[in-house]
């Protein structure tokens, strides 16, 4: 099994024995869920290599992203993101559905994405995941093409992540894992809805100035403080964990 070492004295442990620290059930507040965002970068801040995030992660990251699944109601996934990483049912090992309904939670959580025009890429893993429930807040009349997932369209006159978010809560999501991408990240930030970020530090220097950080669109309105949870090691990778300090 793969562990992490904490830098500071202790012994090393599994991921889902530290992301049970994070606890977002019990601290979602009564307005929207509990909001944590998993991103990559390399050491010279990029968050994408040819447009996609698989040359900067590692097995060991992509295990502290599926256990960051298993604690969340519901995944949010960015439409760019989408395009480029496919995805597909995400959670389907069976020691995290277990301990999903042991917690008394579905099996699998709901991805969520926001599109107001409703263009996407219908053909995505995501959508042809039988067991996979999938909801899509857009400002689009249009009707969505038949797809093999559970698919909802909940119609927003103007489908902000605040208005989405706040649909998720009253539908009894506490508990929601943004994976991206970088322009969906800036809304979150901007309107205060992020609760903590985990960050993996890839040993990579990407070289290229044209590739996205993990933060891109228009500027914030304000910058954005940050208090060190943990640091967490695995060979050469690093793994940080972050509160995100509301302002206003």
């Amino acid at each position: 099994m793969t562990s992490f070492d904490r830098l500071a004295p202790g012994p090393a442990r599994p991921p889902h024995e530290w992301l049970a620290e994070l606890a977002p059930h019990e601290r979602a507040p009564a307005s929207r869920p509990f909001v944590y965002l998993n991103m990559v970068a390399s050491v010279d801040g990029r968050a994408a290599l040819d447009g996609r995030t698989e040359a900067l992660g590692s097995p060991a990251d992509t295990l502290l992203l599926t256990e960051l699944r298993a604690l969340a109601d519901a995944v949010l996934i960015g439409t760019g993101t989408l395009r480029a990483e496919g995805y597909r049912k995400l959670v389907g090992n069976p020691e995290r559905v277990a301990r999903r309904t042991a917690a008394g939670r579905p099996k699998t959580p709901t991805a969520v994405l926001l599109s107001r025009s409703l263009d996407l890429p219908w053909d995505a893993g995501l959508f042809a995941a039988a067991e996979q429930p999938v909801i899509v807040y857009t400002g689009s009349d249009e009707a969505a093409p038949a797809v093999a997932a559970p698919l909802e369209l909940v119609r927003l006159a103007d489908p902000t992540p605040v208005a989405a978010l706040a649909d998720l809560r009253v539908r009894g999501v506490r508990a929601l894992l943004c994976e991206g991408g970088p322009r969906l990240n800036r809304a979150l930030l901007a309107d205060e809805l992020v609760d903590e970020l985990f960050l993996t530090l890839s040993p990579l220097l990407a070289g290229n100035a044209e590739a996205p950080r993990i933060v891109e669109g228009e500027d914030l309105p304000a910058p954005g403080p940050l208090e060190l949870e943990w640091v967490l090691r695995h060979e050469d990778e690093l793994y940080l964990r972050y509160r995100v300090r509301h302002v206003r």
